[in-house]
């Protein structure tokens, strides 16, 4: 009687995970509230403070980056058993990926067959390095498949696929045409992941920053010190990561022995969709026992994929038994749709106190801020003076080794990345002043003010530059990694952001100086000499914001690769020394400061201070100081934003986003024909 599908899980692991969530959201919102505080006293303190004395030179550009949408035919590895069949795939502009049946299907609103958002997964183009892949998640399958043919993975031959694959969700084979079909649609795919990945990074709100800090003392407090991409997502794909991660090692215990196998079989494995997560099947979170305040939240739920629950028991046999490693791989794609449904609730609860929590901090901070402060300071001292001879003995044996090696690394990603950038800032400019010359006719010249103004949204233009942000990886992984910094993802997806920031600006300040100089009454020839002007001062910008912005990502990255690691180090002979300055930190009276919050500072001013000497050594550059804050700015001002939530992205709504439907700032009125004679 159309009763609803049955989970992979029965009621006793259902309960286990909810009580997991419920145990993951006591434990992270006092984290969350006390920096909440204190990121409106950093913010308030800021605000009061000096300012830089070199700030940005170029105008910040009114438009924000978002997915840019792409839609086309591709066929799809899927079914029991999988078989490539056509679909038609929409990347929507909020990084959600659907697919539909066929295109009339989605042109008359119909449900897509799968959705998922694009967060945290990896796109691969060689069934080589997919087959590579599942190896390394399932180090002990049985036999040899290194010498496995990679047509023997899907049966039918592709030359074209587009494998999705995710740590924690359920992988996604697709298969495009043509090569030029498959590249389009990797430039589309990766700059969802992207921009779907850094929406937490790339916002300015006291929640944002809040959010993030939160997250990495929560992972202090549990034992990790490292940095790594776990912060990638909305907030509630952030949280769920974290959970998963703390119980990827009980639930691979479960699960790898079913994940064993051929090739071939591990792929249909990892690819397989379970009847009961589906889109439309009643199943997905309700299934699970968790409230769903967005029916379409189950959307995303189509392909999780491995996750960890400890004490979970076997793997009932109520789906489908398709064989043990499709059994295992819908455990652990229940496993994270249960997590992920759970924590979109809790955060969903919490927003009305988090809201009430913002307004009263503002009022109860600011009136005290300068005294907060000059405490704060007095306190920074005296734990200074205590932990100053473990500290250098730390920073001199472990950091100053690989510092000078580290800081090269990183200026030559963010460096190589921003040159790219110049050049196609410059090459759109004289494209420009060429067409002035060339060409009177008023409709080219728009045509041709409309491109530049898409330079920063279009995907072929820009991959040059993001290219150039990818080279370093490896060798940075190297140095980083013995530092426990595992963020390598999160790293380059920063350098791209910023390169991405750096020419909408330059775009935006290049349109409004021109549009200023140029007049109607300018004839072709005088048109071009005023832009060639322009031109210059827009380049003698870039350069400046430039610098600062290098400067800016060596300290913060710098930060994110030995921070933890020191904090670490010093745990066992430093952290005992808090307690005596408890006394002093709670008479303030003011959750926005902590003593463990103080003695972070310390550390992380000391180190601040050796980056910047190796900075000044690396660059040669007499000043390289800015604000701690400053510094560490994130790219993409999004004032009055807050942290993007699940129930924004479900609901389509986003902060201000541009894209290829944005308009642009025109360059100059409407010329008329023969306004411009040669």
């Amino acid at each position: 009687m159309g009763g609803r599908p049955s989970s992979p899980l029965d009621k006793q692991q259902q309960q286990h995970l909810r009580g997991q969530v419920d145990t993951l959201m006591r434990n992270f919102l006092p984290c969350y509230r006390g920096q909440l505080a204190a990121s409106i006293l950093r913010q308030i303190s800021r605000e009061l403070g000096p300012q830089e004395p070199a700030g940005s030179q170029l105008l910040r550009s009114k438009k924000l980056p978002q997915v840019r949408e792409h839609r086309g035919p591709l066929t799809q590895l899927r079914g029991h058993p999988p078989r490539w069949q056509p679909i038609f795939c929409v990347l929507r502009g909020d990084g959600r990926l659907e697919w539909f049946s066929h295109k009339e299907e989605y042109e008359n609103g119909g449900h897509p067959l799968g959705s998922t958002a694009l967060t945290g997964y990896t796109l691969l183009t060689s069934q080589r390095e997919y087959l590579r892949l599942l190896d390394a998640l399932c180090p002990d399958s049985l036999g040899d498949h290194t010498q496995e043919e990679p047509d023997s993975l899907l049966e039918v031959p592709v030359s074209f696929p587009l494998f999705l694959q995710h740590p924690f969700r359920r992988h996604l084979c697709f298969s495009a045409a043509t090569r030029e079909a498959q590249h389009a649609w990797r430039l589309a795919l990766q700059g969802g992941i992207r921009l779907r990945g850094t929406v937490l990074q790339r916002s300015q709100a006291p929640a944002a920053r809040a959010f993030l800090d939160a997250v990495r003392l929560y992972r202090q407090h549990q034992g990790h010190f490292g940095d790594d991409d776990v912060t990638l997502g909305s907030d509630a794909e952030v949280l769920t990561a974290v959970l998963m991660r703390e119980q990827l090692p009980a639930l691979r215990a479960q699960t790898l022995p079913g994940l064993r196998g051929s090739g071939r079989a591990r792929a249909w494995a990892w690819t397989e969709v379970c009847p009961a997560s589906g889109p439309g099947t009643g199943g997905g979170i309700r299934a699970l026992g968790f409230p769903s305040h967005d029916c379409r939240l189950n959307s995303l739920l189509v392909s999780p994929t491995p996750i960890p629950a400890p004490c979970l028991g076997s793997v009932p046999h109520s789906c489908p038994a398709w064989g043990p490693l499709d059994r295992s791989v819908q455990l652990l794609d229940a496993v994270h749709a249960a997590v992920l449904a759970g924590a979109s609730a809790g955060l969903r609860a919490f927003q009305p106190e988090k809201d009430e929590l913002l307004a009263s901090l503002e009022k109860t901070i600011r009136p005290d801020v300068d005294q907060l402060l000059r405490q704060r300071a007095r306190v920074a001292g005296r734990l200074r003076t205590d932990i100053r001879g473990p500290l250098e003995s730390c920073l001199r044996r472990e950091v100053d080794p690989q510092l000078p090696r580290v800081v090269q690394t990183l200026l030559r990603t963010v460096e190589a990345s921003l040159e790219a950038v110049r050049t196609l800032l410059a090459q759109g400019m004289d494209r420009l002043s060429r067409r002035l010359r060339q060409s009177p006719s008023g409709t080219r010249l728009r045509r041709e003010v409309y491109s530049f103004g898409e330079m920063p949204w279009d995907l072929a233009l820009m991959q040059t530059c993001y290219r150039e942000a990818e080279r370093s990886h490896g060798r940075l992984g190297q140095l980083a990694a013995p530092f426990g910094f595992l963020g390598m993802q999160s790293l380059v997806f920063g350098a791209q952001d910023l390169a991405q920031q750096l020419i909408a600006d330059a775009v935006a300040t290049f349109l409004q100086l021109a549009d200023q100089c140029l007049t109607m009454a300018l004839n072709c020839d005088q048109a071009a000499q005023r832009l060639e002007r322009v031109r210059g001062r827009v380049l003698k910008k870039f350069e400046s914001d430039s610098g600062l912005a290098q400067r800016r990502f060596i300290r913060g990255w710098g930060l994110c690769i030995f921070l933890p690691f020191v904090l670490s180090q010093l745990e066992p002979s430093c952290k005992k020394e808090l307690p005596e300055f408890e006394g002093d930190v709670l008479a303030m009276g003011s959750q926005a400061l902590t003593t463990e919050g103080i003695y972070e500072d310390v550390i992380r001013g000391c180190l601040l201070q050796r980056i910047d000497r190796e900075l000044k050594k690396t660059l040669g550059a007499n000043d390289v100081s800015c604000t701690l804050d400053g510094c560490l700015e994130v790219p993409w001002e999004q004032e009055g934003a807050d942290e993007e939530t699940e129930a924004e992205w479900e609901g389509g709504t986003c902060p201000r986003q541009p894209g290829s439907g944005a308009q642009i700032q025109p360059l100059c009125p409407p010329p008329s024909q023969g306004t411009f004679r040669s």
